[in-house]
């Protein structure tokens, strides 16, 4: 039945990871005894904070011991930005236009989990102008153990249906797309960037098969690195530049309840600072079965910006 919460509250054993799925409240992923990842989708509607606090479904992501948490919630600069998160603010539907990325008139909210062998779909209804879905979408989260210097694999397979007519997914660089944003407490004087290719500018250039991010949060570094798989849209974007760490892909098109708009996306997560371009080519060169030669590669500084406050 559409609109029914039909959660599995149990634990999923499967290989290397464990999936608990909490009863309307978060999906954890343990490696050993140690949470390494949590999908955040509760809804509570009962006061308009809680409700802000909750209008998306997010994933964080931890440290290898599961003490340090890399990514952000809700609150502080950019409150709609959360851990990994997919969203679009420019969704053109039924002669309307939809914000689903600052969440404006909406919300994302996660119907139905089911466990599978290390991973997990969350069924999701993205709301139009009521309760009801105008947009459906199966995100499914697999997690792997990579090969070093990586602790963790976390991909993404997002099919996106309308419920009837067409959708004209889109936004811009900056407020669209599959996205990882770092902790409240990132460091914004060291966030570093690392592109694949010599000069680099990642306001204009389209298409990158991987960027990666280093950055450092409570004196700990970390580097973050996302594959754009080559069945995903072409003309994707990049957006890899700021000072707090948001970074991502963006791409856009249709989706019609009949041809979903598929997205597939992987991060990988190292302890430390990783600059080696062969580490991320081969990376890559799994993900996407190819077999491509080692680039050169631009790393850049971020940019700085002032944050907003919370709203």
């Amino acid at each position: 039945m559409k609109n029914t919460l039909l959660f599995l509250a149990l634990a999923f054993h499967a290989q290397a990871f464990d999936i608990t799925v909490a009863d309307k409240d978060h999906v954890a992923v343990a490696n050993g005894d140690k949470v390494v990842a949590k999908l955040m989708m509760a809804n509570d509607l009962s006061t308009p904070e809680k409700h802000h606090d909750t209008y998306k479904p997010y994933l964080h992501v931890f440290d290898a011991s599961g003490a340090t948490r890399l990514t952000k919630g809700p609150g502080f600069a950019y409150t709609h930005h959360r851990g990994i998160f997919l969203g679009f603010s420019k969704i053109a539907y039924g002669g309307k236009s939809y914000d689903r990325w600052h969440m404006k008139g909406g919300d994302q909210v996660v119907t139905k989990v089911t466990p599978g062998d290390n991973a997990f779909t969350a069924h999701i209804d993205w709301q139009g102008d009521t309760t009801a879905p105008f947009l459906t979408e199966e995100r499914r989260f697999t997690f792997t153990t990579p090969a070093k210097p990586f602790y963790l694999g976390i991909e993404m397979n997002s099919a996106i249906k309308t419920v009837s007519g067409e959708a004209d997914i889109s936004g811009d660089p900056e407020h669209a797309g599959a996205q990882f944003r770092p902790s409240e407490l990132v460091d914004t004087q060291s966030t570093t960037y690392i592109f694949p290719g010599e000069k680099i500018d990642a306001h204009k250039v389209k298409d990158l098969p991987w960027a990666a991010e280093v950055f450092t949060i409570e004196g700990k570094t970390f580097t973050v690195v996302i594959l754009n798989h080559p069945d995903n849209p072409k003309d994707t974007a990049t957006s890899a530049y700021r000072d707090y760490g948001r970074f991502g892909m963006f791409p856009k098109g249709k989706a019609t309840a009949e041809a979903p708009f598929k997205l597939r996306y992987q991060w990988l997560i190292a302890e430390g600072d990783v600059r080696d371009a062969a580490v991320f080519q081969q990376a890559w060169n799994t993900f996407a079965g190819k077999s491509d030669p080692t680039p050169a590669i631009t790393i850049n500084a971020s940019e700085r910006k002032a944050a907003k406050p919370k709203k």
